[in-house]
């Protein structure tokens, strides 16, 4: 069944964050679910599009479903709208934060789901960033987001903490061609590994010292590739075990 997305008013915002932090504190309550359409709560979206309620087997495949569900939409208004992105967050609570066996629910940072204020945590959002690493990159993001919609994942948690690079093409494009595993759909084995080198921390430290010499945002992806170090040959080896070096 499917249903408009409507978004939170401030004590839907409120009413959400709360019920986050008593969870947090350990107790188990059904989620409110009713914060979704009582009106005292959240308020229609002018020519919404309908959601499902729905598992998705990875964030990617989240991120694909509601990129072309917001294409429906005039989504420029709603792009820093918290009670629109909490809401979504609310609505997949279920695949979000799913349950233990004994009914508790271990949610991370408020921040996850309750868009913030705080422009440093925006990117942290379970779902807006989701959708914008799909909507924005498409199957370049899928090694970003090939755990479950409940796991964050180290390289995620990275990148986000250098929201710039988000915007950079090139970067996700480099970074894609690096840490990506198609055979596997998803990211290589060491890539968050700080015994390897040209792990993802090293990558990002390099992109900063790239920064002040170019801008980042105008280089391609091949560009990027082409400057780095020697010590990434081995993640640019073409999977399968070849030693033969890809091209750069």
């Amino acid at each position: 069944m499917a249903d408009p997305i409507r978004k939170l008013n401030e004590d839907g915002v409120s009413a959400f964050e709360q019920h986050l932090h008593y969870l947090r504190e350990g107790e188990a309550l059904d989620t409110p679910l009713h914060l979704l359409t009582d009106a005292r709560y959240s308020l229609a979206v002018e020519d919404a599009p309908e959601v499902e309620r729905r598992d998705f087997p990875t964030r990617y495949d989240m991120g694909v479903y509601l990129s072309e569900v917001l294409k429906q939409a005039d989504i420029q208004p709603l792009l820093g709208d918290r009670g629109f992105w909490s809401w979504l967050a609310l609505y997949w609570f279920d695949v979000l934060c799913p349950p233990s066996s004994n009914g508790t629910r271990k949610p991370s940072q408020i921040y996850n789901y309750v868009l913030s204020t705080n422009y440093n945590h925006r990117p942290r959002h379970a779902v807006r960033t989701t959708w914008f690493l799909v909507d924005s990159y498409g199957e370049i993001a899928r090694f970003l987001l090939s755990k479950k919609p409940s796991e964050r994942g180290e390289l995620i948690e990275q990148l986000a903490a250098r929201q710039y690079l988000f915007s950079c093409r090139g970067v996700m494009e480099a970074a894609s061609s690096i840490y990506s595993d198609p055979d596997r759909k998803t990211f290589k084995k060491g890539s968050t590994s700080s015994k390897r080198k040209g792990n993802i921390r090293r990558y990002l430290n390099y992109l900063q010292q790239l920064d002040l010499t170019y801008d980042l945002y105008s280089l391609s992806g091949e560009e990027i590739l082409g400057m780095l170090p020697k010590e990434y040959e081995h993640f640019l080896r073409p999977t399968g075990g070849d030693d033969t070096l890809v091209e750069k």
